[in-house]
C-alpha cells in the first residue's frame, strides 16, 4: 500500500484486493494504468500560457506570477494522476470492474505486481 494512492490495493498469492472489491487473480484478464487528465492538463496549460503571453502587457504582476505558477502545476498534476483499472472476464457485459486513483508511478508498480502474481499462478502446477 502506498500513501500516494487514494484508497488501497494489495496483491497476495491468489487475489487483488482494492478498497472496494476483491478479485481472484485467475479471473483478472486485464490491468491497465492510464493518465486520464494528461491531455486536458496540457491543453489547459497551453491555453493559459498563450493567454499569459497575449495579455502580459495588461496583467498585474501578481496575475502574471499566478499564471507562471499555475501552468506547471496543472501540467504536473495531469502527468502524475493515474487510474488503475481491473477487468475481469466474469464481468463481461459491464463497465470496467474497478478503478483506483493515485500517483501514476505507484500505480504502475501495482500493475506490475498484479502481472507478476498472475504469471506465477500460470507457471505453478
Amino acid at each position: 500500500m502506498s500513501k500516494r494512492i487514494f484508497g488501497w490495493v494489495t496483491v497476495d498469492g491468489m487475489a487483488v484486493t482494492t478498497h472496494r472489491d476483491t478479485y481472484l487473480l485467475p479471473s483478472v484478464t486485464a490491468v491497465s494504468v492510464r493518465r486520464p487528465f494528461f491531455a486536458a492538463s496540457l491543453a489547459l496549460g497551453g491555453a493559459l500560457s498563450v493567454f499569459g503571453l497575449g495579455t502580459a502587457d495588461i496583467l498585474q504582476a501578481d496575475e502574471l506570477i499566478a499564471l507562471c505558477v499555475s501552468v506547471p502545476v496543472i501540467v504536473l498534476l495531469g502527468a502524475r494522476l493515474g487510474q488503475l483499472k481491473l477487468l475481469s472476464r466474469d464481468l463481461k457485459n459491464t463497465e470496467l470492474a474497478d478503478a483506483v486513483w493515485g500517483d501514476y508511478a505507484e500505480l504502475q508498480k501495482v500493475r506490475r505486481e498484479i502481472a507478476d502474481a498472475r504469471n506465477a499462478l500460470e507457471v505453478s502446477p
